[in-house]
């Protein structure tokens, strides 16, 4: 019993009231009380709740082992389901035998085992309704040994290795597991079950010779799986290089069917319909800028795969340097300088007339001093000096003789007289036998010297490469003389006055050179970076290198070969925008990998790295099929805003049946086909070379044979979600299932009426008593 509004029984103390008055007798305050008592309980609306459960439905899903408990249960609204496989289905039939509104239960008997797992939702739909899923676990049987699953770990191409995960449960280590093409029972791959514990996944690789569609049987033990699966064509890459002759055709020797490389040329053609570009040391002369800048705008708008490679050619020395394709790429180009000091012979001749004497000499000989002491050991440098005849005070000879050259100059000493033509004379003599890159002759005088043709003979020998410069010595500040000689000589004039100012001689200008990017030579190469990249390929087998170009990465770069002793890296690659860039500082083919060779495992490598690197969609679409029982879904959605309309066929037999899509939003659309479970479904999507996609059959289901305990469905959770009740299964459990439901959980029985009928029959009684005679009153 309960009141639907208690708040009135506050009210209830007014039944004192007919008590208060003395003038009433004890029974009439008790009629007046019992009156005002009803109707205080009538506004309180009290009502009286029955249990309604004997009207639900009851519903239960059992398997054949639990149909006689069943049957013996005596449940009101009781109906049997018996489970068939699929525990999605079971449940939705069991939501359809309670009607909407009406209050019932579902009580589910077994281990969990279900063929599907689309019971998400049946499940919401029992707790949107609040009927309560009971569930009495039975003990599962133990399962035997058996495949449970087939499936591809990547997408399955012409020439590339592929991988299929075996998933078996129970089978004793050491089994052999077989792939098996059904066209023609030939054994594609083999592998061994290993561990101890009852599970393993045994990969499986092999290399698909053709596209369409390929049949595969798996067998391990006395089970085995079958499965269809799509083999794409090969990849489409466009190959860039004109500097070894037939590289393209060692290059595809190399890489086999996976990918198939076509001539490319300049300037590009349409790059939509290609998966990779490969640029094989290609000089930056032979790519203009603007086929450049085509594919930095393919590979990171549409993502384009681009490989460069190249040895001399390639990277810095091929001249990328600053142009919009270095950009991309994920290394940086390392240009380094050497600081060159040239070869310099010098003939010092110095004036020792009489003129000269005293403190004059003393300082030429100082000026030649620090003229000669810049120079290095590689150089030369002679001694001639005039006094009206000449003579070598020191032959010319390397400087690195700095005692004897410096013997010599002592030995100078002023007398005689100036005549200074043949001493230039014997100086350009000299010089014209040394193999020097600067050739230069130093005249130190005090300007007082003969008359004569100096012209014609300075001016042949700047003709011939030799400088002359002069040097005033002396208190003189100017000699015209001395000046002409400089510029016919193409040289400089120099005034030493005195020993404070001394002249800084210029015979030669230091250079800097760029050092060759290239490394030529044996190179120990370690290999690094993701699994991905290298697949069953040992890194310890990698053969060294006969030579790379020095780079540097960038940051966000992934390095995948890396020198031993300087850690330069020899393959890297990163994500530029839509597309990948991946860069091999070598030739693939030619004098920088002949090591590799012989490396049995190059071209598988290569091949892969390649496929990692190309376009990972190049058709307009992106294409999916899922399956729901009877229905299969083609999703296509747009990947290119260029994209029109989803292409697709079903392929029945040699026959190709259109798809029609429905658009669903601006990017996504959608096509329905109806198709019987255990048919299997094939279709090609897109333009040619088509995309094969296959539907297998039961692809949403699972055999008992192959099904996994681990994937039951967990039944005490369900229990647990839904507010039923979770128990252990046996034959003589006794349960009786609670109902629920949108209904009122209980009948309710309307009792305010009653109440004021009561108050109004205590009121008439009142009324009667009043009026009623009594002897007192007579």
């Amino acid at each position: 019993m309960t009141f639907l509004q208690p708040g009135y029984l506050l009210l209830a103390f007014v039944v004192i009231v007919p008590w208060i008055r003395r003038s009433s007798t004890k029974t009439h305050a008790a009629i007046r009380s019992l009156a005002l008592l009803w109707l205080v309980l009538a506004l309180a609306r009290p009502a009286l709740l029955q249990d309604a459960s004997e009207d639900a439905v009851h519903v239960v899903i059992h398997e054949a082992e639990q149909a006689e408990w069943v049957r013996a249960r005596s449940w009101q609204g009781r109906v049997a389901l018996e489970s068939e496989g699929s525990l999605s289905e079971a449940l939705e039939n069991a939501l359809r035998k309670i009607p909407a509104g009406d209050r019932g239960s579902i009580t589910l008997i077994g281990a969990g085992a279900s063929a599907d797992r689309h019971w998400g939702e049946a499940v919401r739909a029992c707790q949107e309704r609040g009927l309560p899923i009971h569930a009495l676990a039975a003990s599962a049987e133990r399962p035997s040994a058996r495949v449970l699953s087939l499936t591809e770990t990547q997408p399955l191409r012409v020439g590339q290795s592929a991988t299929m995960q075996v998933n078996v449960l129970g089978m004793t280590p050491g089994t052999e597991v077989r792939l098996i093409d059904e066209r023609d029972a030939r054994v594609l791959a083999t592998g061994t079950v290993t561990g101890d514990d009852s599970r393993a996944q045994v990969p499986l690789t092999f290399e698909p010779e053709q596209s369409g569609f390929l049949t595969l049987r798996v067998e391990c033990g006395e089970s085995s799986l079958r499965k269809t699966v799509g083999v794409e064509d090969p990849l489409r890459a466009l190959y860039l290089g004109a500097r070894w002759q037939e590289g393209e055709q060692s290059l595809q020797r190399l890489l086999g069917n996976g990918v198939h490389l076509e001539k490319g040329r300049v300037p590009l053609p349409e790059l939509s319909g290609v998966d990779l570009v490969v640029i094989d040391d290609l000089p930056a002369s032979q790519l203009v800028e603007t086929d450049q800048e085509r594919l930095r705008a393919e590979v990171r708008d549409h993502g384009l795969g681009l490989f460069v490679s190249g040895g001399m050619a390639a990277f810095g020395p091929g001249g990328y340097e600053q142009t919009p394709l270095a950009k991309s790429l994920p290394v940086e180009f390392m240009q380094k300088e050497e600081k060159r000091d040239p070869s310099t012979a010098l003939a010092v001749i110095i004036d020792t007339s009489g003129s000269m004497g005293g403190e004059r000499v003393q300082l030429a000989k100082e000026v030649a001093r620090l003229a000669i002491r810049r120079l290095l050991p590689h150089d030369k440098v002679g001694i001639v000096e005039f006094y009206g005849t000449k003579q070598w005070a020191a032959p010319l000879q390397s400087a690195a003789n700095a005692i004897d050259i410096q013997r010599a100059l002592n030995r100078l000493d002023a007398g005689g007289g100036t005549v200074i033509m043949p001493a230039i004379e014997e100086a350009y003599y000299a010089l014209l036998n040394v193999q020097t890159r600067y050739k230069h002759v130093l005249v130190l005088t005090d300007g007082g010297v003969e008359a004569g043709e100096f012209e014609p003979l300075l001016r042949k020998m700047a003709a011939k490469g030799m400088n002359v410069s002069t040097v005033l010595v002396g208190g003189n500040a100017h000699s015209e003389f001395l000046v002409n000689l400089a510029n016919w000589g193409k040289g400089h004039f120099y005034s030493a006055s005195n020993r404070f100012s001394i002249p800084e001689i210029l015979l030669k200008q230091p250079s800097t050179s760029k050092i060759p990017a290239y490394r030529p030579g044996i190179h120990v190469v370690d290999g690094r970076g993701a699994a991905g990249w290298w697949g069953e390929v040992p890194r310890a087998s990698l053969p060294p290198l006969a030579g790379y170009v020095e780079t540097r990465p960038r940051e966000g770069a992934e390095v995948l070969l890396e020198t031993q002793a300087n850690k330069h890296p020899v393959l890297a690659t990163w994500k530029d925008g839509l597309g990948r860039v991946t860069a091999l500082m070598t030739e693939p083919v030619g004098k920088g990998t002949a090591p590799w060779e012989s490396w049995e495992n190059y071209g598988q490598w290569l091949g892969r790295v390649m496929a990692r690197t190309a376009r990972e969609e190049r058709r307009p679409f992106h294409y999916e099929v899922t399956r729901r029982r009877h229905e299969v879904w083609v999703r296509a959605t747009r990947r290119m805003p260029s994209a029109t309309e989803p292409q697709a066929t079903k392929l029945v037999g040699t026959e190709r049946i259109p798809i029609q899509f429905t658009k669903r939003s601006p990017e996504v659309h959608t096509a329905r086909l109806v198709v019987a479970p255990d048919e299997e479904l094939r279709v090609l999507a897109g333009q040619e070379p088509a995309l094969p996609l296959v539907s297998n059959k039961h692809e949403d289901s699972v055999s008992p044979a192959h099904q996994d305990p681990d994937k039951f469905l967990d039944l005490s959770l369900l229990a647990e979600e839904t507010g039923g009740q979770f128990r252990k299964w046996e034959p003589a459990l006794a349960f009786v299932p609670a109902a629920g439901g949108q209904g009122d959980a209980y009948d309710i029985l309307r009792l305010w009426n009653l109440c004021l009928l009561l108050a109004l029959l205590t009121y008439l009684a009142d009324i009667v008593y009043r009026r009623w005679p009594t002897r007192e009153r007579s």
